[in-house]
């Protein structure tokens, strides 16, 4: 017997989010996003090429990115 998994919803997993996810929760582009998960700037768990990302450390991200003087990094 094949077990279906639901695609339709957002999948957590430990307060980790998909990429995709995480993209429209905070209005960065995906690559971006890669890039600072590569950079160790926010982190994440890699499982083959998926990220999944921290959403704790993607809110702080985004703090920091907002509360900065220098505005080019804040979310579109």
């Amino acid at each position: 017997m094949v077990s279906s998994i639901d695609t339709s919803t957002p999948q957590v997993l430990n307060n980790h989010i998909s990429v995709q996810v995480a993209a429209s929760y905070s209005g960065y582009s995906l690559q971006y996003l890669r890039r600072l998960l590569r950079a160790s700037k926010v982190e994440g768990i890699k499982i083959g090429q998926l990220w999944l990302v921290d959403k704790g450390a993607l809110d702080i991200y985004i703090e920091k990115a907002q509360d900065a003087t220098d505005q080019r990094f804040g979310p579109r």
